[in-house]
């Protein structure tokens, strides 16, 4: 009995040895699972955050490229209008200040202060044409408080003529930490080459030099290993250890810095905390075991089980971040990339060449301005849901950032087939957005690419078909917001005749080649006519007819926008004139820029009393666009212009956001109820019924409505019934020759 019971002693202690020993690797093997993973996990993250950066700066540089159009920033000009142009946009972005300077570095900025930045690095780089964002500085017009300078290229006739700069707070102007997807109380950086920090969660450690930082308490090694990532730009993860806490990093390069790093640290003994409590439970099985050693064994197997789930867990939605757009649901940027090798492969292997469009919202900032970021995301997110109800084989969908989009369908086999998918991404658009109660219309603008499956394959090819896709949009929007643009490979001649028609038009304003055609309003319950719109026109010798769209987006891009508009209010004064004692009123359209024009009223009203006009025989018309940036200035001028006897018409109604408010604020006369509603104000009721309370509203007012795009009968008994008598539209007249107008008197005047 003695021996038995030995031999089950030295058993019992032998299995409790054995348990020991397994028990004492497993919790090892726990902990360094623990923290390589979330090293690993880190590291992903810190790309997920670099990315978000680099697509601020992307942002901040894009907004300064568009600014750097404006004609007002060239030297023949005046400090006064650059530092008009200069306010505007250090008031709508987290900018300290912004400036232009010449070729020489004379530099001017929104608060009227001059300095030379000649010798700035960032300024040079601009100056050979290289947007780009500086190291940090320190601000020669402040208290010296570090700052961080954005530069573009304003060019002028394919050469720099100047740049463009924008300074924002290096600790303040990157406000993209709250959406990086890690727990509030680790600590995220933006950090330079040398370890200074640029950026950071509010709540982290406060420092100024983070290798100084942690240099007192970490090893010499972990220093140097980041150190060393740090100087060649490398993604890496780690550990430091500060006020006897030790972290593990990860950390990535933000692409198009000079050397920036984003950093994300956890302390390791949070991770830590889960080994303990794996340990501690593993004690507790460890006496169980000893009582009844195969059923702690199963459930010893369950709990590793469980691990290993929490692990997987955690990797998919690390996945999910990595790939997926939080906000659509779609693939993000990553996403669209990973899928994009699969689709071309399928393009190869089936001999099928594919479709590749690249989709921004025009003028989606205005939501955001309007209604807020919330009205905005549902916006996008309704979006994306259009999207994905297009119909193609084997689409990929995805947001690349911001407002712009992308859409991958195989068997777009020809050019044809790549114009109609662009027609009908353009039409799923076409239909108003109702979010929370509001109405949002908004047009996009589509770069198409025909990927053909003959290609050579590169290792580069996402990038390849990126690049030409965001050249492709911004040729689009460049002709005309709300249209669409094709790559091919005869694409460089289609810019060839681009510039070709940018010097005709030139050409054709200077020497008056342009005509003004007038189409007729119309009172279908008087049957008489009671107006007519002025509509410029331009039958181009080499290139024949030129749509107005496409031609006015021309002069307002190389800036003959201002003669273009004083033709047209000549001609519009002309015709009035000839038409004096008949009681009718001919309106003309004004541009955004026509519009903030120093001179402009004084130069609408001068006319007006050169050619004697009668008070109510002329009207602007002006629509949102003309509204949005200086309203206040804008209303300024249109009350001055509505006191000498000018009327004012607001065009499109019913298209934008803040309508109602111009209605209140706006000496408007006149409100034009948009094409989009007339079209199909016979089938649709919906349209019916904003037709009936836009009449109804602006009868409360007291304002004449005129409805616009009217083409059929059944369209002016529909309008007729929601209380509009005026019309306008191909029903009535086409726009025609001051001549031929003043023939459709007799014709259509009773």
């Amino acid at each position: 009995m003695d021996f038995k019971r030995h031999k089950i002693v030295l058993t019992i202690v032998a299995v409790v040895v054995i348990l020991v020993i397994i028990g004492t690797y497993f919790v090892s093997g726990v902990r360094n699972i623990l923290i390589t993973d979330t090293q690993t996990s880190l590291q992903k993250i810190s790309e997920q955050g670099a990315n978000a950066v680099q697509t601020a700066i992307i942002g901040h540089l894009d907004a300064l490229s568009a600014l750097s159009e404006q004609s007002a920033l060239t030297d023949k000009h005046s400090n006064n209008e650059k530092i008009k142009i200069l306010e505007v946009e250090a008031s709508r972005k987290d900018f300290v200040r912004v400036a232009y300077a010449d070729a020489n570095g004379d530099a001017i900025t929104n608060d009227g202060q001059t300095a030379s930045v000649s010798g700035r690095e960032y300024f040079k780089k601009a100056l050979k044409g290289q947007p780009n964002i500086s190291s940090e500085l320190s601000d020669m017009f402040g208290n010296g408080s570090k700052i961080v300078a954005y530069a573009v290229p304003v060019s002028r006739r394919g050469k720099v003529a100047g740049v463009l700069i924008a300074t924002a707070r290096s600790d303040g102007h990157l406000n993209i930490m709250d959406n990086v997807a890690v727990s509030s109380d680790n600590a995220i950086y933006v950090l330079s080459r040398n370890g200074n920090v640029i950026s950071n969660r509010t709540g982290q450690e406060d420092m100024n030099d983070f290798f100084q930082y942690i240099s007192s308490e970490s090893s010499k090694q972990d220093v140097a290993n980041i150190q060393q990532d740090f100087l060649q730009n490398k993604s890496g993860k780690g550990s430091y250890s500060i006020n006897k806490t030790e972290k593990l990093v990860g950390y990535s390069y933000i692409k198009g810095t000079d050397g920036w790093m984003f950093m994300v640290a956890v302390e390791k003994s949070k991770i830590m905390a889960q080994a303990n409590q794996i340990l501690l439970m593993s004690g507790i099985l460890f006496g169980i075991l000893i009582i009844e050693f195969i059923v702690i064994s199963i459930y010893f197997f369950k709990l590793k089980k469980n691990s290993y789930e929490v692990q997987v867990r955690r990797e998919q939605e690390i996945k999910y971040f990595t790939y997926t757009d939080t906000l659509t649901k779609l693939p993000n940027r990553n996403g669209i990339k990973k899928q994009t090798a699969g689709w071309l492969n399928q393009c190869r292997t089936n001999c099928q060449n594919g479709g590749a469009f690249f989709l921004d919202v025009d003028n989606f900032q205005s939501v955001n301005n309007t209604f807020g970021h919330d009205v905005g995301d549902e916006f996008l997110a309704e979006a994306a849901v259009r999207l994905t109800k297009i119909e193609g084989k084997e689409n990929i969908i995805g947001r690349i950032g911001g407002d712009e989009f992308a859409l991958l369908i195989l068997n777009v086999n020809t050019v044809e087939d790549l114009e109609r998918y662009a027609k009908h991404i353009l039409e799923v658009f076409k239909e108003p957005f109702l979010i929370h109660g509001n109405i949002i219309q908004l047009t996009v603008s589509v770069g198409a690419i025909l990927f053909n499956c003959n290609e050579k394959k590169s290792e580069s090819e996402f990038d390849e078909i990126i690049g030409r896709g965001e050249f492709v949009l911004s040729e689009a929007k460049r002709l005309s917001k709300g249209s669409y643009a094709l790559f091919n490979d005869d694409f460089g001649g289609t810019i060839d005749r681009q510039h070709k028609m940018d010097s005709e038009l030139k050409q054709s304003i200077e020497n008056n080649e342009l005509i003004c055609y007038f189409q007729p309003q119309y009172n279908s319950k008087t049957k008489t006519i009671v107006g007519f719109e002025a509509l410029v026109r331009w039958n181009s010798a080499t290139f024949g007819m030129i749509s107005p769209l496409q031609f006015i987006e021309m002069a307002e891009k190389n800036g003959f926008i201002i003669e273009l508009g004083r033709y047209v209010v000549e001609q519009t004064f002309a015709f009035a004139k000839s038409l004096e004692g008949r009681n009718l009123r001919v309106s003309f359209n004004t541009s955004p820029t026509e519009l903030l024009q120093m001179d402009f009223t004084d130069y609408v009203i001068g006319r007006f009393n050169y050619y004697g006009l009668a008070p109510g025989s002329v009207a602007i018309e002006v629509t949102e666009s003309c509204l949005i940036e200086s309203f206040q200035e804008v209303a300024e001028k249109l009350q001055i212009l509505s006191d000498h006897g000018i009327m004012v018409y607001l065009d499109d109604f019913g298209t934008g956001f803040s309508s109602l408010t111009y209605l209140k604020n706006l000496p408007i006369f006149s409100v034009k109820i948009d094409k989009s509603f007339i079209d199909e104000i016979v089938t649709d009721k919906t349209g019916r019924d904003i037709v009936d309370m836009i009449v109804l509203l602006a009868q409360k007012l007291n304002l004449e409505v005129i409805a616009e795009g009217v083409e059929t009968a059944q369209q002016i008994q529909c309008v007729s019934n929601c209380g509009c008598n005026i019309i306008q539209g191909y029903y009535i007249s086409k726009p025609v020759p001051s001549e031929q107008a003043k023939l459709l008197l007799d014709v259509l005047h009773k």
